[in-house]
This record gives structure tokens, sequence and C-alpha cells, in this order.
């Protein structure tokens, strides 16, 4: 009995680093869809072990594995108790979990596998507690799994994480009350409920959604992350002189760089180009990052500067920066641009190029393009590129970046076979 005790404990060990792999590799610069999807299999292989385990394993390591200050293990045990759960063990558990636990809750929920989750959820929608209906909500709006209809009620809510939720499931603006809720949520001081209007506006392509958008990215404040990504998406040539400008305001340049990157547009590579040598190399890295999205330029080899070697002696402590942050971001595996080379090469190829069209990795924008980039690209971007396809096509196509690889897939299968042309943005 120890022994098999040991066997189920090294497969939460394991599926506790390996989901954290995972998680991590979704905001990778150096990582795509099919390399995601190896490490998954063997993710998904100790899962599948500790769901064997029964309610032994259940009640002495999975239970208690919920309360793990650690979100990968909690969510490893939260996953494994879902996977064979009958609905009311699916209920039971959500409306169990404390506040501390519904995070990892949620999560398991949006990649578990039970294909009748929407309905097994479904009376969460009504629970009394504010905190279990948004779970169960921003469940099935990642899960792509609920009515428009179900949602209206929840645009006026006073819950934000609710409202924001139904705001970004939402995809009909035919009646009254989504638009006027629509109209309500535009000019809400609370940031997140405004970008998630703006968004849905800006799908359903309404001239609000745009006017609020550009007010956020002239406001240039600590939450114009958002808007600035959705403006850079949207707007026309002639209307990328704003996202430009904020590159000259230091705390908004990184943010800059980050949205030009999904404009396409040859002023924005021109821009990103000047910022390639700057001696912070977080910003060169981004600048590199964004002019290779637009141009195609792969920034290795020439264009890209040596690694420099680990030094063999560490620093001694008076030299140290005690200050600086340690933790690794996903930029910081980005090359670091050699932007004389890369000059060069601009030089010789930007007059190939047409000024007033988009562009994605230096072919024109159009739905093959998109779809080979959410199919191929670094992981990192394509959360942004599959709200890109959302966007072109009214909400009808979605892939679920942050879903199981098999899930992704077929969501990119499907998106082939609709066949739907991306309709250009416009406002009215």
């Amino acid at each position: 009995m120890r022994y098999m005790k040991d066997v189920f404990e090294e497969h939460l060990d394991e599926a506790t680093w390996l989901w954290g792999r995972w998680e991590r590799a979704l905001l990778a610069p150096d990582h795509d869809l099919s390399e995601l999807a190896e490490l998954e299999v063997r993710l998904l292989a100790h899962l599948d072990g500790l769901a064997e385990g029964g309610e032994d394993v259940a009640e002495v390591l999975l239970h208690p594995g919920l309360d793990s200050k650690e979100d990968w293990h909690a969510s490893v045990a939260a996953y494994a108790l879902l996977v064979e759960a009958v609905p009311e063990g699916v209920l039971a558990l959500v409306r169990g979990a404390s506040l501390a636990q519904r995070p990892a809750v949620r999560r398991a929920l949006e990649l578990c596998d039970q294909s009748r989750l929407g309905n097994i959820l479904q009376p969460l929608l009504s629970s009394d507690d504010l905190d279990v209906t948004a779970t169960a909500l921003e469940v099935l709006v990642a899960r792509s799994d609920i009515e428009d209809s179900r949602l209206v009620p929840f645009l006026a809510s006073d819950d934000s994480r609710a409202r924001i939720a139904a705001m970004k499931g939402s995809r009909d603006l035919s009646d009254s009350t989504p638009r006027k809720a629509l109209m309500h949520a535009l000019v809400s001081a609370h940031p997140d409920i405004r970008d998630a209007a703006i968004e849905w506006g800006m799908a359903m392509g309404t001239r609000d959604a745009w006017t609020a958008c550009q007010k956020a990215v002239e406001k240039g404040d600590d939450h114009a992350r958002e808007p600035m990504i959705l403006w850079a998406l949207g707007c026309e040539q002639t209307e990328l002189a704003l996202l430009l400008s904020l590159l000259h305001v230091p705390e908004r340049r990184m943010e800059a760089l980050w949205a030009l990157g999904f404009s396409g547009r040859l002023a924005a590579a021109d821009a990103c180009l000047e910022w390639m040598g700057d001696s912070n190399l977080k910003v060169a890295r981004l600048a590199g990052e964004a002019f290779g999205a637009i141009s195609g330029l792969r920034l290795e080899g020439t264009y890209a500067v040596p690694p420099k070697e680990p030094l063999e002696e560490p620093i001694p402590l008076n030299q140290e920066d005690l200050d600086a942050d340690l933790v690794p971001r996903p930029e910081d595996e980005l090359p670091v641009p050699d932007a004389e080379s890369v000059a060069r090469w601009w030089h010789t190829n930007r007059a190939n190029l047409d000024g007033k069209i988009r562009y994605s990795r230096g072919q024109p924008f159009q739905a093959g393009v998109l779809l080979e980039a959410l199919e191929q690209g670094p992981l990192r971007r394509r959360h942004v590129l599959a709200r890109v396809l959302d966007l072109h096509t009214r909400r009808r196509l979605f892939v679920p970046t942050r879903a199981w690889t098999r899930t992704q897939y077929a969501a990119l299968t499907q998106a082939k076979a609709a066949a739907l042309p991306l309709r250009r943005l416009e406002w009215r």
C-alpha cells in the first residue's frame, strides 16, 4: 500500500512540475504549438495516472492538494478530481472550494474534458454566491459553451467579473438591452470593464467603441495597455501616429512596442528599427520582436547579437544590484537584434512592400496568413492573434490559445474549413 502511495505522489509531483512548465510555455517567445503538444503528452500521462487512483488517492492526496500555496499543485489536484467526477461531484467541488482554491479549480474546469460540462455548470449561474457564479460564467465563456441569451442578464451585473465574462462571450448587439449595456460599459471607471466593452464593440463594428479606445490610448495611463493593442489592430495608416507617439513616453514605451508588432504597418516597423539599438536590452528585444512580426525577418545569425557567455565567477556582493528584478520574463528569452545588420536588410527589402496594407511575418495580412501564424507562430503572440481572428470574423471563429493543444488544433481545422473572409474593421 505504501508503494502505491509513493507512485501516486510521484505522479502528483511530476504533474505539478509539468503543469507549471506548460503554463509558462504559453507565454514563451521561443516555443510553438507543436512543442507545446510534446510537453503536454507527458503532463497528461501523469494526470491520467493520478485520476486512476480512485477515492483513496483523492482523499489522501488530491483534496489536501487543493490547499497548496503552489498554484500548479492545486490545479493538478482539481483536474484529477474532475476527470471522472459525476455532475454532482463537479458542482460540489466548485461550491465547496474556498476563495483561495477557486482560481485553481477554475483553470482545471477550463481544461476539463467533460463533454457535458456546459450543462453541468448551468445551475451555478443562479448561485447566491457571486464568486461561484462568476467562476462558472468565466469557465463557460472560456470554453465557448454558453448561448448569448444566457449572457444577457450578466451584462449589467454589479459583479465586475461576471460582467466582463459576459461581454467577452457576447456575439450579438441586435437587441436594445445588450446595446445599452455596451454603452454604459464603454464609459465605466473600471478599466477592465471598459476594455472588455471596447473589444466587444469593435467586434460588432460600433464607432462608440472605437472612440472609447482612442480616448483610452490618448490618456496613456497605467491602464492603457489593452486599448493600445486594440488600437494597433484596428487603426488605419494615418491613425498609427497616436501609438507611435507613446514610444517617446518612457513608461509606455515597451507596451507601445508590443502593440505595434500587431499593427502590421511598415511605419511601425520603421519605428521599431530605431529602438533596436537602445541601451535598455528589454526595449531592444521587444523592438526586434515587433519588427520581425511585421517584416518576417528572423532575428538569428548575423541579425542577432551573440548571447554573452555566463560569468564563471559570481559577482562580488558589493558589486551586485540588490534591487534588480531577478524573476525571468518571457521577453528575456528574445534575441537582442543587431541593429546595423537589420537596418541594412530593411533598406534593401522595404521597397518591395506596400505601405498602404498590413503585413504579418512579411506577407500581406489575410486569413491564410493569420491561421498560419496561429498554428506555427511563437506561443506568446498567439493570444493576441486569436483575438484578431475573433474581431475580423465578428466572433464567429476563435482559437482558445490557453486550452489543450488538441482543442486548439480542432479549432484551427474548423477555422480553415469555414474559409470565412476577414472583414475589414469599420465603425458605424
